[in-house]
C-alpha cells in the first residue's frame, strides 16, 4: 500500500513498509522519539511503539498517524481494528499523506455492499494518485484504460498540471478528450479551455465554443462564463452582446465571483458594452461580498468617487481594508489616501465596519482546475477541484 499493489488488504507485509520508510520520517515532533518508536516496532515491542506513535499522532504528525493506522490495520500487538485504522489513516490522509490516502481507499474498497464506501474509496484512490502515490496512479490509470470517464478526466488533469505525475501535455489532452467524448461535464469544459488557449492542441475558437456549450448545457457555470466572453468578443461565433450578457448573468447569478467581477468591470468601463454605473456597483458589491479582492477594491473606488452610489468614504475605507487584509496591493496604497481625508473617529468607524462586513461575507469557493481569465479583468490565480 504505497506499500501494496494487490487490491486486497495484505496484513503483516506492511510491517516492512513501516520500517523501510522510517528513515525519511524526520519532521515529527521529536525525531528521537519517533526513532525510538520505530526501533521498538522492529524488535516486536508493539506496546511501546504504539504509546509513542499515539503521543506523536495526537500532535498532528501525519506520519505517526499513518503508523498507528498500520498497527491497527495489521493487528500488531493489538486486536485488528479497521475502524481505528480508518480513523488514523483518515487523519493522516486529510493532511495530504499519500500512503495513508491509498490505504484508506483500500479499506473503504473492501465494503462492496456500501455505495457510500465505494465512492469514498474512489475519492481517496484519486487523491492518493494526485499526491504522487505510485499505487494510486496505477489504480487511476487502470480505471481510465477501462473507460471510466471520471478517471480519464482526473488523469488528464494530473498530466496537464504535473500533479502526481510528470507534466505531459499530449497525454493530458488525450485523456481530457476521451473523458469529454464520454460526456463528462468538467472534461468538456476543460477541453474548451485547451482549445481556446491553444494549449496541448491547435487553437480553435469554434471547438472551444462547442465544448463550452456542451458543459453549459449541463449547468457548469464556468462554461457559461467563458462562453459569454467568446460571444462578447465574437470568437468562434458571430458577436452577440445580448447573448453574452445573459450568459454572464447566468454565471454571476449562480454565484461565480469571476463573472460578477467581469460584469462590474464591463458596466463600469462601457467599452463595447453599455455603461451603467448602478449595475457596475451592484455586481462589484455582490462579488466583494463573496470575497473577490479585485471587486472589493473597485467597490471601494466607486464609494470614494460616488459612482453608482452616494459618496461614502467610510464605506470605501472599509472595503479597501478588507481587500488589503487579502493582500491586494492597490487596496494597501489607497488606504492611506482615504484615511488622509477622514478624522480618527471616522477611521475607527470604517475599521469596525470592515469587521462587520467580514463577518457577513459569503466567501466564494468557486474555483476551476484549468482556466482562462476574462480579458477584462486581472488574472486570478485559482486551483481547484
Amino acid at each position: 500500500m504505497g506499500l501494496i499493489t494487490d487490491n486486497v488488504l495484505i496484513r503483516k507485509s506492511r510491517r516492512a513498509v513501516l520500517i523501510a520508510i522510517s528513515m525519511s520520517w524526520l519532521q515529527c515532533v521529536s525525531a528521537d522519539d519517533f526513532g525510538e518508536a520505530v526501533a521498538a516496532y522492529k524488535r516486536g515491542d508493539f506496546a511501546h511503539a504504539t504509546v509513542i506513535f499515539s503521543e506523536l499522532a495526537r500532535g498532528a504528525d501525519a506520519r505517526a498517524q499513518f503508523a498507528l493506522g498500520l498497527i491497527y490495520d495489521n493487528g500488531d500487538g493489538v486486536a485488528p481494528d479497521q475502524r481505528l485504522a480508518a480513523q488514523w489513516y483518515g487523519k493522516s490522509a486529510a493532511q495530504g499523506y499519500a500512503k495513508a490516502q491509498y490505504n484508506l481507499a483500500l479499506l473503504y474498497s473492501q465494503d462492496e455492499s456500501s455505495a457510500q464506501n465505494k465512492e469514498l474509496a474512489r475519492t481517496w484512490f484519486i487523491r492518493s494518485a494526485q499526491s504522487g502515490n505510485a499505487d494510486g496512479v496505477a489504480w487511476l490509470r487502470d480505471a481510465a484504460d477501462k473507460g471510466d470517464s471520471d478517471a480519464q478526466y482526473h488523469l488528464g488533469r494530473m498530466y496537464l498540471l504535473a500533479r502526481g505525475v510528470g507534466r505531459n501535455e499530449s497525454e493530458g489532452f488525450k485523456w481530457i478528450s476521451r473523458s469529454a467524448n464520454a460526456h463528462h461535464t468538467q472534461a468538456s469544459y476543460n477541453l474548451g479551455v485547451l482549445y481556446e488557449s491553444g494549449r496541448a492542441t491547435k487553437r480553435s475558437y469554434t471547438q472551444a465554443v462547442m465544448w463550452y456549450q456542451i458543459a453549459a448545457d449541463s449547468d457548469w457555470n464556468p462554461a457559461n462564463y467563458n462562453l459569454a466572453r467568446l460571444y462578447r468578443l465574437g470568437r468562434g461565433v458571430v458577436q452577440d452582446l445580448e447573448r453574452a450578457e445573459k450568459l454572464y448573468e447566468r454565471a454571476a447569478n449562480a454565484g461565480l465571483g469571476e463573472a460578477q467581477l467581469s460584469l462590474g468591470m464591463l458596466y463600469e468601463a462601457g467599452q463595447g458594452w453599455p455603461r451603467d454605473a448602478a449595475k457596475a456597483f451592484y455586481w462589484y458589491k455582490t462579488a466583494a461580498a463573496g470575497g473577490v479582492a479585485d471587486a472589493q477594491v473597485n467597490l471601494g473606488y466607486l464609494y470614494a468617487q460616488g459612482r453608482g452610489t452616494p459618496k461614502d468614504l467610510i464605506e470605501s475605507l472599509a472595503w479597501y481594508t478588507i481587500a488589503a487584509d487579502l493582500g491586494h496591493p492597490v487596496a494597501i496604497e489607497n488606504i492611506a489616501l482615504i484615511e488622509s481625508a477622514l478624522d480618527p473617529a471616522e477611521i475607527s468607524l470604517a475599521r469596525n465596519r470592515a469587521t462587520e462586513l467580514n463577518r457577513r461575507a459569503n466567501i466564494s469557493n468557486v474555483v476551476q482546475e484549468i482556466e482562462l481569465p476574462d480579458s477584462t479583468q486581472p488574472q486570478l490565480t485559482v486551483d481547484a477541484k
